[in-house]
């Protein structure tokens, strides 16, 4: 499941909108994922921190996304398993690990 782009309600939306997210992490011992939203409000992406999905990117048409977006890293929740209303896309190992390394990177920074 990791590197797959699922959709899903976020915990903190009033509006129970399905959101597009990408999995960035399993914890199969409980049934939960760390997902990162992605949002098409492309004024909102942060250099060095998210990842912008355009028409650019390689891996833009394996995404499933209709329009360019950004993987906010700023938007991190838990989901478990049974909160994912299905998957429509994923993006490469090397995009994934890639995205996991500027989180790990951001989080020890002082």
């Amino acid at each position: 499941m990791e590197g797959k782009i699922i959709v899903t309600v976020f915990p903190q939306d009033e509006q129970k909108k399905l959101r597009p997210a990408l999995v960035l992490r399993e914890f199969p011992k409980y049934g939960d994922v760390l997902v990162c939203g992605i949002t098409s409000r492309l004024y909102q992406y942060e250099k060095d921190l998210d990842l912008l999905l355009d028409f650019t990117h390689p891996d833009f048409t394996k995404t499933g996304l209709k329009a360019p977006g950004v993987c906010r890293l700023n938007m991190l929740t838990m989901l478990s398993v049974e909160n994912i209303n299905g998957t429509i896309g994923k993006v490469s190992s090397d995009t994934h690990h890639g995205l996991l390394n500027v989180l790990a990177d951001y989080l020890v920074k002082k």
